[in-house]
C-alpha cells in the first residue's frame, strides 16, 4: 500500500528520494550504524515507485486491439467485448476417439510409481508443482513494446473455469527468437498457484511461486501485480495480497515483448498496464 501511495502522491515521492539519498550518503560515509542503516534503506524499499514512466496501457475500450497499442494474434482466437475488454476463450484438447483403445492397460507397478512420483512433485506447501502441465498449445496474443529491466506490471482480468483447473500467463522476453526473459503464470482450481519461471534459451525453471487459498476462477475481476525494482526484488500480488518476493537479477537488459499465454478457461484481460523506469 505503501509504494502506490508515494506513486499517487509527488510529494511523498519526493520526500522518499531525499529519504535514498541520505541512505546512500551515510553507506558511503558509514555515518549509521547497522540497525539504522538497514531501517532507512528498508523505509526506502517500501515507500520508493521508482517506475515513473508509463510505458503502456490499454483498457480495449476503443474494441480494437491492433492499434494504440497494436498486439498482435500468434495463436487461438482474440476479441474485444465492449465494456468487458480482451478475451479468449480456451478448452483442455481431449485425447482423439480411438486413442485409449490402442494403448496398453497400465501394471500395477506403474500406478503405484506414477502416484508416489504425483506425491513427490508436490512443494513443501502442499501446492503442485511447476511441471504439471494442461495440455494443449496455448493461445497466444503478442505486444511488441520496449520495457525497461526494472518493471511494474498491473492487470485486471476475470478467468471462468467450471470444467476444471484453467491458465494463463504473462512473459516478458528480451527476443522472441533466442527467448530469455520471465514468465508468469497463474493456474486456477482447488490446487491453484502463481509461479514464477526464469527463461533462458526457452528453457524455464521456477524462481518462486505460492499456492493460492481460493479458487479464482469464478469469473470474477481479480487483480495482479508484478513487479521488479532495480535492485532485482520482485513483488507478486494478487488482489492487493503479496504472495511472494524474491531477488533475481538473471537479466540486465531490457525486454521487448508482452506476451498472453491461455491454455484453458473463459479469460477476459479487462485493463493492463506497464510503468518502467528511465
Amino acid at each position: 500500500a505503501g509504494s502506490s501511495q508515494a506513486a499517487d502522491d509527488p510529494g511523498m515521492q519526493q520526500l522518499v528520494d531525499e529519504l535514498r539519498q541520505l541512505s546512500e550518503k551515510s553507506r558511503r560515509e558509514r555515518a549509521a550504524d547497522r540497525w539504522l542503516q538497514q531501517a532507512l534503506e528498508d523505509l526506502v524499499a517500501r515507500y520508493d515507485w521508482p517506475w515513473r514512466h508509463e510505458l503502456v496501457f490499454d483498457d480495449f475500450s476503443d474494441g480494437d486491439y491492433t492499434r494504440n497499442p497494436r498486439w498482435e494474434v500468434r495463436a487461438g482466437r482474440f476479441w474485444v467485448v465492449p465494456d468487458r475488454g480482451l478475451r479468449s476463450r480456451a478448452e483442455v484438447s481431449a485425447s482423439p476417439a480411438g486413442e485409449g483403445a490402442q494403448r496398453e492397460k497400465p501394471r500395477i507397478g506403474q500406478i503405484i510409481i506414477g502416484a508416489l512420483l504425483e506425491e513427490a512433485l508436490r512443494d513443501d506447501k502442499g501446492s503442485p508443482a511447476a511441471t504439471q502441465e494442461i495440455p494443449g498449445e496455448p493461445a497466444e496474443i503478442l505486444l511488441r513494446q520496449a520495457i525497461s529491466n526494472a518493471f511494474a506490471i498491473s492487470t485486471e482480468f476475470s478467468l471462468e473455469t467450471p470444467d476444471g483447473p484453467g491458465r494463463f500467463a504473462l512473459s516478458l522476453l528480451q527476443s522472441g527468437a533466442t527467448q530469455y526473459g520471465y514468465r508468469l503464470r497463474v493456474q486456477t482450481g482447488s490446487q491453484g498457484f502463481i509461479e514464477l519461471e526464469r527463461i533462458r534459451g526457452g528453457r524455464s525453471a521456477v524462481v518462486d511461486s505460492a499456492p493460492l487459498k481460493r479458487d479464482i476462477g469464478d469469473g470474477a475481476l481479480h487483480q495482479l501485480g508484478w513487479r521488479q525494482r532495480p535492485d532485482g526484488q520482485v513483488v507478486v500480488e494478487l488482489d492487493g495480497e503479496p504472495l511472494f518476493k524474491v531477488r533475481d537479477k538473471a537479466f540486465r537488459d531490457p525486454y521487448q515483448e508482452l506476451i498472453l499465454s491461455h491454455w484453458s478457461g473463459d479469460l477476459t484481460l479487462r485493463s493492463l498496464r506497464v510503468d518502467g523506469t528511465p
